[in-house]
């Protein structure tokens, strides 16, 4: 497992919130740090989301706006600040790129590679678009109301399809083949749900 998920694993952004000096209310408000928040709508939990301005994001998220960091260096961080172990577990770690560089230094995509990469994307497109369908069609409408199962998949999820996704579409080589490699075993689970809920539309 790599940084950004083992960190995703062990780290909630309420905890991280507290760490970094945040003193959730009773119904666990913190002031929104994506704007001028008056009165706490930002609710943090094992990720958050603002009742204002709409916000949401997980621990690595909520870290990196507060510090004005990019994701990795924020995952980083909160490893380090959380005592979270990933040497030589990381996908990104100097070990694994040394190893794949010598073991796969130019492999020549084959057509079945490229079909397999293509219907990922695809696959990971539909389920983030449905999943910001959720996100906004669930939302609730006060802090008290109790989430939907909808909503929480969208919450949980949305982060980790974008990383998928800037992987797929704009990370190296090697990059984009382990992600193949990763997900080829869920694109079908993917590629039935949003076929469901394009159905049930």
């Amino acid at each position: 497992m790599g940084l950004f998920e083992e960190v995703k694993k062990n780290v909630t952004v309420r905890q991280a919130a507290e760490f970094y000096g945040f003193k959730p209310n009773r119904s666990g408000l913190i002031r929104c740090i994506f704007h001028k928040d008056n009165t706490p709508s930002m609710k943090v939990d094992r990720r958050y989301y603002c009742f204002g301005c709409g916000c949401t994001g997980d621990a690595v998220d909520f870290t990196a706006q507060l510090f004005g960091l990019g994701a990795r260096e924020a995952a980083v961080k909160l490893a380090a600040d959380f005592g979270i172990s990933y040497g030589g577990k990381s996908r990104d770690s100097p070990e694994r790129k040394k190893k794949v560089s010598i073991t796969n230094p130019e492999v020549i995509q084959t057509r079945q590679q490229k079909d397999e990469w293509i219907r990922l994307v695809r696959a990971y497109l539909d389920y983030r678009s449905m999943l910001l369908d959720w996100k906004k069609q669930y939302a609730p409408k006060n802090p008290k109301e109790e989430w939907n199962e909808q909503f929480e998949e969208a919450l949980r999820e949305l982060t980790y399809v974008e990383y998928v996704l800037d992987i797929l579409l704009f990370g190296e080589k090697h990059e984009k083949d382990h992600m193949v490699q990763e997900k080829r075993k869920k694109v079908e689970d993917i590629e039935r749900k949003c076929d469901e809920y394009v159905r049930r539309k």
